[in-house]
């Protein structure tokens, strides 16, 4: 591949515009996997708009989407309530933004797709938890138990020495897995992200530090990087700046191994569609399409930090996409706007029974089950991107607000994220999976 290619689908752009080439296929319902419905577009607008008048008396009041809403489950404020227990003990701004970096990154790493019964009970308060809230709070429960640090002084960090030797038992034990009737998959798989993420702070001391290297020692990173501009109300960074530090922390570690499950190597989150491939073209790369889904969801959740604590003002966020999984692709199924082609359809129930015979995979509420690098799933992700940028400008439409009157990210948080996980509830009441499963395997981080 040549360095033009990849670096270009390494980039950011690169995913709208690879993904909206997609959706140029499916406006002409030449797809290769699904069907469009076009009527049932304004159903999806109507829905999304729906919930977010229901759920907010003032569009404005809409959080954007990040990591950060997750630790807020039940209304309790607990990154706000540790941040003002730091700033009693005369913690630095700096340092607190240092350290809500250091535990969203490993966070938003450790971001498991769980099953309906897996569940988390919160050791401060006795709540139980789920999904993606219950993993966050375990994740903040081990981090002010220091288990992320080397320095038993400072246990409210992550730093590279921790991660090297992080194992499988404390993660299993932060996660309070019972072999039983609490389980997690590819646990082992998060363990050795981890542990990756310790290589690439040692071996990215431009990025993370010298001394004690830690993802929060990025900030330090940004803020003296020539491009940043700091002005009265905080530093002004370039999201360009940021993007390569996020990528080394997640993505690379994806395409670690030879069986392709994980994403392309050299790229991370980049898939061949069929869909768009043009056989006279001479670059044998044009029908690649980039998602760089874990990328953005670590960027998502880590400019609100900067933003809240340090003033910082990130200039480039609208090249941020809708991030291409489960809830925002469910809704475009479960509204009736895709369908599988028939096919395909069979080809994933038949995976589905497969699996379901294999120890400890779900046997209820059947759905059709595909690899990550199955076409059906690369075509879906693309219409997931592209339509949901066109959901996201029809509501504003409706709304008469603009982009910074009601923000990409604010639209996923209230609108889109929302109604898809909504949908699913109601669709499969029992285990409130997507309409299309995909099959988490080995180095698969989804």
């Amino acid at each position: 591949m040549a360095p033009a290619d990849v670096e270009y689908l390494a980039s950011l752009r690169s995913v709208r515009e690879q993904c909206f080439r997609v959706q140029e296929v499916a406006a002409r319902n030449q797809l290769q996997h699904f069907e469009v419905d076009q009527t049932k577009f304004n159903d999806m607008v109507q829905y999304v708009l729906s919930l977010m008048k229901r759920d907010f008396d003032d569009t404005s009041e809409i959080p954007v989407h990040g990591r950060w809403r997750h630790f807020d489950i039940g209304g309790r404020p607990r990154i706000q309530n540790l941040i003002n227990s730091w700033a009693s003990l005369g913690e630095s701004t700096m340092e607190q933004t240092r350290r809500v970096l250091d535990l969203f990154v490993v966070s938003v790493l450790l971001d498991i797709e769980t099953d309906h019964t897996w569940s988390y009970q919160e050791q401060l308060t006795g709540r139980v938890l789920k999904r993606n809230e219950g993993i966050a709070v375990a994740c903040l429960e081990m981090f002010t138990a220091g288990a992320f640090s080397s320095d038993p002084s400072k246990p409210h960090r992550v730093d590279s020495e921790a991660l090297f030797r992080f194992s499988l038992q404390t993660l299993a034990q932060g996660f309070q897995i019972d072999p039983n009737h609490n389980l997690l998959v590819v646990l082992q798989d998060r363990v050795d992200l981890l542990r990756h993420l310790g290589q690439v702070l040692q071996s990215r001391q431009d990025y993370f530090g010298a001394d004690v290297a830690r993802p929060g020692n990025l900030m330090d990173y940004l803020l003296a990087h020539p491009t940043t501009i700091n002005t009265k109300k905080g530093p002004l960074i370039h999201l360009e700046t940021l993007w390569p530090v996020v990528q080394e922390m997640g993505e690379a570690w994806t395409y670690s191994d030879n069986s392709g499950k994980g994403g392309t190597h050299d790229l991370g989150d980049v898939w061949p569609c069929k869909a768009i491939q043009n056989i006279t073209t001479t670059n044998e790369f044009d029908h690649w399409v980039s998602f760089h889904r874990l990328s953005q969801w670590l960027v998502y959740s880590l400019i609100e930090p900067m933003v809240k604590l340090l003033g910082a003002t990130i200039e480039g966020t609208e090249q941020l996409t809708v991030l291409p999984e489960y809830r925002n692709g469910g809704l475009l199924i479960d509204t009736g706007f895709l369908t599988l082609k028939q096919p395909d359809l069979e080809r994933g129930l038949e995976n589905y029974r497969k699996n379901a015979l294999l120890p400890g995979q779900p046997k209820v509420e059947i759905a059709p089950m595909f690899e990550m690098s199955d076409p059906v799933v690369v075509e879906w992700r693309a219409l997931t991107v592209a339509y949901l940028d066109i959901v996201a400008e029809r509501v504003r439409e409706t709304l008469g607000l603009n982009r910074k009157k009601l923000s990409l990210s604010q639209l996923i948080q209230g609108g889109t994220w929302s109604a898809g996980r909504e949908l699913a509830e109601i669709s499969r009441p029992n285990t409130q999976e997507p309409p299309i499963v995909i099959k988490i395997d080995r180095h698969v981080i989804y």
